[in-house]
């Protein structure tokens, strides 16, 4: 089998371990918390994940794909060097924004707009140093394309924060407390295991010296890209609680709307991104190699079929979330809000996914400083559109300034890359195409459910669930949009007949 499929299976295998547990950890903390709780917690790991992405997102990503570049042309030396630079780089950055943090403390509660996640934030601190070691080890080991051992590490880490926060609520401490600091010791743990991994596997550190200035200049836009994408999620934090109260809501009850349609909702929305991440990550160190060599076609190709494969796999998940997002919410969550949120933030997911494709082939591609302008533009729709319903806000408000953000921003790479790689837009009619089988599905997958209205809950829920994705499927497979993605007839064949097939298309 083709070795990218192989590494694509393989992380969608720990991809979906892991957005399993989270979702379910998700769903535990909910109810414990509560919604207004929930929220307060949300506000500070909005602000962390703000400042833990300026360590651990466009430093290991361009460690990982310039590791690849090296190893492809036998620069072993360089790539040792590469991580004595990261380690460098993300220590200083982590010892500054400490720094920061700790001075600032006065001013944080009047910046995020609430006194009680303002005390949660020094507490994560110690994370973003044990996160800064990790992503630089993690960058080496996965530019040298060992899947396995990333996505092992990073579910290790889940399962550790799981147990330890259970463990935690268990013995009475404070639920707030309890969630940062299992994350916290959970982030520690990971770091002790990547470090491991990267040793026992032959990894080495060297002087950073010849590589600190390309490091930076090339990891700087990628890191502002994903700090921007952090900052979004605190600018909502911060934005539609305000744009709640603004339209009559109490400051807790506004605080409960977010964390129901933000907290609660939007990791169900993102669930797509379990297959889709999973493509992305093991196709940005091939995109690298097949860019240096100078294979223009295979890169094309690549960003063609990998447009298309998000717009099926989120396909699949529109009638089910549509057509069951409701109830399946109020069920799992106990919260009518967020039931309604999934519903509602269905037309979010299929930008979603496309985002995110383009986002990493892109940064793959070295358009990392464009693709940071994309974004910026989208954030600034986003957040422009819900202030338009200052006054009359509500959760389809939200989805609607996110999916009009999203759908610009996505828009904007797809027309970049046909510029620079000439890519065809064919994958639109795939999109639209599959949009339209998902109508009829989803009113079947809310038929479905209104029908068994005698049976269990839970029975309704997943019966719907897998009737409305099963149609989906079968119509996409028999209106042809799988060609390119299945094998028939076995490998031979298949090429005999000049047929694409998964490995080589991807």
């Amino acid at each position: 089998m083709n070795k990218l499929v192989k590494a694509v299976f393989t992380l969608t295998a720990f991809s979906v371990a892991d957005r399993v547990l989270g979702f379910i950890f998700k769903i535990y903390l909910s109810r414990e918390m509560g919604a207004a709780t929930l929220g307060v917690y949300q506000i500070a790991l909005s602000l962390f994940f703000v400042l833990a992405t300026l360590t651990t997102s466009g430093l290991p990503l361009i460690t990982g794909k310039k590791t690849a570049g090296y190893l492809a042309k036998g620069q072993i030396k360089e790539s040792h060097s590469l991580v004595g630079a990261a380690l460098l780089v993300n220590l200083v950055i982590t010892a500054v924004i400490c720094a920061a943090v700790l001075a600032a403390q006065p001013v944080i509660p009047f910046l995020i707009g609430s006194d009680e996640a303002a005390t949660l934030v020094p507490l994560f601190l110690p994370a973003l140093a044990f996160g800064a070691i990790a992503a630089a080890f993690r960058g080496n080991i996965w530019g040298r394309e060992k899947f396995f051992a990333v996505s092992a590490t990073e579910l290790a880490e889940q399962i550790a924060r799981i147990v330890l926060c259970v463990a935690m609520f268990m013995l009475g401490f404070g639920k707030l407390h309890a969630a940062v600091v299992s994350l916290v010791i959970a982030t520690g743990i990971s770091a002790a295991i990547t470090a491991i991994v990267f040793f026992g596997s032959g990894g080495r550190v060297a002087s950073p010296r010849s590589q600190l200035c390309p490091l930076i200049s090339e990891s700087a836009p990628v890191s502002a890209l994903r700090a921007s994408s952090s900052l979004t999620g605190l600018l909502m934090a911060i934005v539609v609680p305000f744009l709640f109260m603004s339209s009559g809501y109490g400051e807790q009850e506004a605080l409960a709307l977010f964390g129901a349609g933000i907290g609660m909702a939007m990791p169900l929305l993102f669930l797509p991104i379990t297959v889709i991440g999973s493509l992305s990550y093991a196709l940005i160190p091939a995109l690298s190699k097949a860019a240096a060599e100078g294979k223009t076609n295979e890169v094309k190709n690549r960003v063609e079929t990998s447009l298309k494969f998000s717009v099926i796999v989120s396909a699949l998940f529109l009638p089910m979330f549509y057509g069951i997002g409701e109830p399946g919410g109020a069920y799992l969550y106990g919260d009518e809000v967020a039931g309604y949120a999934i519903k509602i933030g269905t037309f979010l997911i299929i930008p979603i996914a496309v985002g995110h494709i383009t986002s990493s082939m892109m940064n793959a591609l070295g358009q990392e400083k464009r693709r940071f302008i994309h974004y910026i533009i989208g954030t600034a729709v986003s957040i422009g559109v819900m202030f338009c319903f200052c006054g009359h806000f509500s959760i389809n408000a939200v989805c609607t300034g996110m999916f009009v953000g999203l759908t610009f921003s996505a828009v904007l790479d797809v027309l970049r890359m046909r510029k620079t790689h000439g890519i065809s837009l064919s994958f639109a009619f795939t999109l639209l195409g599959a949009c339209m089988l998902a109508v009829p599905c989803a009113v079947l997958t809310e038929w479905t459910y209104s029908a068994m209205r005698l049976t269990p809950e839970i029975l309704r829920i997943i019966t719907a669930a897998l009737i409305g994705t099963a149609a989906i499927a079968m119509l996409l497979w028999a209106f042809g949009f799988y060609n390119g993605f299945l094998l028939k007839g076995g490998r031979k064949k298949e090429r005999a007949r000049g047929g694409k097939h998964l490995p080589k298309a991807i």
